[in-house]
Parts: structure tokens; C-alpha cells; sequence
């Protein structure tokens, strides 16, 4: 079941600038935590409780998109110098992984971290779902400056109800 609304702090809502400065690591129900998801942060936990469980239970890829189509975040840098896989985003191991990923289309720093990582962005609902409107998905529509995304290139491990979210060969 979704949320009708969602509540928001006012300084939020009214900042020229959001920035959204995650860590990379796997989420056992998101499939992975990097900038759209990390918009939970924002969410009022005199609200929502900690750690916000309402959001996770009743439709966590919707609480994704609608966070980040309301926020809108003008920049998103993604912190995967140390990652985290396996159990994430609590009971995960540490992974090296050596890199930042930034841009100004959440979507497409989320796609192109999935891949780094060895997951299918097609295979995350929320990303499906966001790249109808928000952004884009795609790897060839995707430019990126620096180095070369196909760098950094691992396969996470994933717990098992993950397993379905790897991407062909990874």
C-alpha cells in the first residue's frame, strides 16, 4: 500500500540547492542505496519513526521516486571510495571500490552505479520507474567525463533475495 502523502521539511522544499552525498551500498529491499535513495535522509523522523520503517513497508521503489521527484536534487556525488555489499545497508561488509560518481540526473548516477557494482538497472524497480520521467537510464544515452565508467567494474555480493537483480554476466 502507498502513502497518500508525504511530509517534507519546509527548508527542503524552499532551498535553492539540494545535494544529495551518498554512500554506495546494497539495500536488502531497494536493491541498493545511492542518490535517489538517499533522500530518505530528509524525511522527518518526528514523522516517519526511525529508521522510517512506513516508507520502507508501504512501497519503498514509490517513496524513491516521489522523494526524488519532489525534491529534485541539482546534484548528486556519490561517495563508493569504500562501498558496502552483501546484507546492506546495516549488516553489509565493506568493499574497496575506489571511485566518486557525480552528475546532476539522479538517474543516471544511480544506472551507472548499479552497473559499477554489477547490477541490472532494468532489474530495480525504481529506477525503471524514474527513468519513464525523471532521468535517464540508458548507457549509451548516458555521457560521462573522466574516467571511464567500465573502470570500475565489480560483482557485489548480493544476498539472496538480491541474486535476481544481477546484471547478465555479473
Amino acid at each position: 500500500m502507498e502513502l497518500p502523502d508525504l511530509a517534507l521539511p519546509v527548508s527542503v522544499l524552499a532551498a535553492d540547492v539540494v545535494v544529495s552525498l551518498p554512500k554506495l551500498k546494497t539495500h536488502h529491499w531497494a536493491g541498493m542505496t545511492c542518490g535517489m535513495k538517499n533522500l530518505f535522509g530528509v524525511v522527518p523522523g518526528a514523522v516517519y519513526g526511525w529508521p522510517k520503517n512506513v516508507l520502507h513497508f508501504r512501497g519503498i521503489r514509490h517513496a524513491i521516486v516521489d522523494l526524488a521527484a519532489t525534491i529534485r536534487p541539482s546534484l548528486v556525488i556519490v561517495d563508493a571510495v569504500v562501498s558496502m555489499e552483501g546484507d546492506g545497508p546495516i549488516m553489509g561488509k565493506p568493499r574497496a571500490t575506489g571511485f566518486l560518481a557525480m552528475g546532476r540526473d539522479p538517474v543516471a548516477v544511480d544506472a551507472t552505479c548499479a552497473r559499477a557494482i554489477g547490477l541490472d538497472p532494468a532489474r530495480l524497480p525504481y529506477l525503471v520507474d524514474a527513468s519513464a520521467f525523471l532521468g535517464n537510464a540508458e548507457a549509451r544515452r548516458i555521457r560521462h567525463r573522466g574516467e571511464r565508467p567500465d573502470r570500475f567494474q565489480f560483482s557485489f555480493e548480493l544476498i539472496e533475495s538480491m541474486r535476481g537483480l544481477r546484471a547478465q554476466g555479473g
